[in-house]
């Protein structure tokens, strides 16, 4: 599956404070969940689109965090409850 500009709001693609990869991130974990607000996904699915190890999805996750575009919480290793904001 290759990730290209989903739609997403346009907001996020052109705040700059956001790395390209947490963009694609955001952009997958928007795409399934966008009918719901809250999100379960692992490590492992997210390697299947983008290469990545579980400190950098955190890493991702802790800038969409900051940001405001989300909430996340890891409950076990490399598995995460994400609620869309």
């Amino acid at each position: 599956m290759k990730v290209r500009r989903l739609e997403v709001s346009e907001e996020i693609w052109k705040d700059k404070r956001i790395p390209k990869e947490t963009k694609l991130i955001y952009s997958y974990i928007y795409s399934k969940g966008f009918d719901k607000i809250i999100v379960d996904i692992n490590v492992g699915e997210m390697q299947q689109v983008i290469n990545i190890k579980n400190k950098g999805l955190r890493k991702s996750l802790e800038v969409l965090e900051n940001l405001k575009y989300l909430i996340y919480k890891e409950y076990s290793n490399g598995m995460y409850i994400i609620k869309l904001n």
